[in-house]
């Protein structure tokens, strides 16, 4: 089965081996007195309506919990050192530039405090840091989202070295990385029902606490005498650029403690809406992708006994059973050679009406309220003139539609949002990531710094360009690219 790509970083053998494992840091370094602020919910009017009522879709009522607990570390789950070295082998495999020396990380895997409907549980998120940098330093956080990894707790990403490699690769230039394995996906965990894929608010409210849980994690290292500070940009791909624009909607609502400073989404299926319509009227890889989101966000909506609805039988309890069992799902969906195949009459119909799939009762509404341009959940406050969203698309891609997508970014910048466009030429949506990489570490840099965005380029859409990642070592052979070994989904391109 083809698979749907991770925005992550595969490396050899060697370089895994040439990184170290154990505790390390400036022994010399002074203790640091940090401060995290108090997790505090929004307290404008929209923000407390929102948290009064955010079920959706015909979900059962509840309220967010506000709490001192949330991104409260409970638990350790691993704790690895790695050297700078193999780190800058790393960053050269995809032609991202440094001027100043590269420095060791330490990398935690932990469990912390989160909520979903109305109640507190726990799941996991590797936090890396610099550990050598001057006493007293203050690094910023940049939230690393990883694409679709599995949809069970036997699926997180952070138990596969090379997404923790990665995450030291961005963190040696200096940052707290914070990387969450999201709702559902707890390392060692037991969280008892299917991660919730490309649904919007559960995935963005994990990934706020596991912010949240990255500043106590370096707050408990007073040995290294750093605080990292509260200002954060968000990074992702695939789902994870789905999940980073969903951070950028609701870090506002739920998060006014802490400072987003701007995102970077490569190939994000923003519009899923419109994706869907596409996904139910031709046979496409994002067909049986439509199926994912469905089936595995049903157990978050309640839904799970309804599939029947959408799924022609016995695919419903078929696929439902493999998202439970494997973090690969999709055999039973493998072989379909039409959409009849797989999705029910109403459903397909829906697809091909005036009002789309939106208008086919709670299904339509689960796909159109976690589309970025459709969801019922405005953007709230005002953006800073440094605030900027990178929005990243590849000129090849297969999976997401990229002129669906050139349409999605037309509209939220109609609907106000600062956004800077990038079309990667020849990128598949595996490549797209990579390409862009060194112009993605480029843009959070300039958000760090507070650089106001370039009215010459925001909301301006121009041709596809080759992306400076592709001059890289991952490209013609040096370093293999990232191999999608550990990424699950119903179906994907080749590229």
């Amino acid at each position: 089965m083809r698979r749907f790509p991770v925005a992550a970083v595969h490396v050899v053998a060697a370089l895994t081996l040439a990184c170290g494992t154990g505790s390390s840091g400036s022994s010399a370094a002074p203790p640091a007195v940090c401060r995290v602020p108090t997790p505090a919910l929004g307290t404008s009017s929209a923000a407390k309506t929102l948290a009064a009522s955010p079920g959706r879709c015909g979900q059962k009522s509840y309220a967010w919990v506000s709490s001192p607990s949330l991104g409260e570390v409970t638990a350790s789950v691993l704790h690895e050192t790695y050297s700078s070295p193999p780190l800058g082998v790393v960053l050269a495999a995809f032609n991202v530039a440094f001027t100043s020396p590269l420095h060791s990380v330490d990398v935690d895997v932990v469990h912390y405090t989160t909520q979903d409907r109305g109640q507190l549980l726990t799941a996991s998120t590797e936090v890396a840091y610099p550990n050598d940098l001057d006493a007293k330093a203050t690094p910023n956080v940049v939230l690393l989202l990883h694409g679709t990894a599995g949809f069970t707790d036997s699926c997180a990403p952070s138990a596969v070295m090379q997404n923790r490699i990665l995450a030291a690769s961005i963190a040696a230039l200096g940052y707290v990385v914070v990387a969450p394995d999201y709702l559902g996906l707890e390392n060692g965990g037991k969280t008892g029902f299917l991660h919730p894929y490309l649904v919007g608010q559960p995935t963005a409210i994990a990934s706020l606490d596991a912010v949240r849980a990255g500043l106590r994690v370096v707050q408990a290292r007073s040995d290294l005498g750093l605080c990292a500070t509260t200002e954060f940009v968000t990074v992702g791909g695939s789902q994870g650029g789905h999940a980073a624009l969903w951070v950028d909607r609701l870090a506002p609502y739920y998060a006014p403690e802490l400072t987003h400073d701007g995102v970077a989404a490569t190939v994000p299926p923003a519009d899923l809406e419109a994706e869907a319509n596409r996904a139910l009227t031709q046979l496409v890889p994002a067909s049986t992708n439509l199926g994912a989101l469905l089936v595995a966000s049903s157990d978050w909506y309640g839904t799970a006994s309804r599939l029947s609805e959408v799924l022609v039988p016995p695919i419903d309890t078929q696929l439902y059973d493999e998202f439970h069992t494997t973090c690969s799902p999709g055999q039973s969906v493998k072989d379909a050679t039409a959409l009849s195949q797989i999705y029910q009459p109403a459903i397909l119909s829906a697809a091909t009406s005036t009002a789309g799939v939106a208008s086919d009762g709670t299904w339509g509404c689960i796909v159109a309220d976690n589309g970025l341009p459709s969801t019922s959940v405005p953007r709230a406050g005002a953006y800073a003139p440094s605030y900027g969203i990178l929005f990243v698309l590849g000129q090849d891609d297969t999976l997401v539609s990229t002129p669906i997508e050139e349409k999605s970014f037309d509209a939220l910048c109609a609907n106000g949002l600062p956004l800077q466009f990038l079309e990667c030429a020849g990128a598949g949506h595996i490549q797209t990531t990579q390409w862009a990489l060194p112009e993605i570490v480029d843009f959070v840099a300039a958000r760090f710094r507070h650089e106001p965005l370039d009215p010459s380029v925001q909301c301006k859409r121009g041709p596809p360009v080759r992306c400076r990642g592709e001059l890289g070592l991952a490209s013609d052979g040096g370093v293999p690219a990232p191999d999608a070994a550990t990424e699950a989904s119903l179906d994907a391109p080749a590229d």
